[in-house]
């Protein structure tokens, strides 16, 4: 479970570069697409962080 949390806190961290840093145009589906795939690995890193009290 340690491995899932870091590999999701890496991979939304990443995604969240990419958004909020330009590298992704305004208006397009592949910000939508990964908005909503940093959601999904926020809530991952959440869930495994939770389940390992951290």
């Amino acid at each position: 479970m340690a491995m899932t949390c870091v590999a999701a806190m890496i991979g939304a961290a990443s995604i969240g570069l990419a958004l909020f840093g330009g590298v992704v145009p305004d208006g397009t589906i592949g910000m939508e697409l990964m908005s909503l795939a940093l959601a999904a690995l926020t809530a991952l890193a959440v869930a495994s962080a939770s389940a390992l009290d951290i």
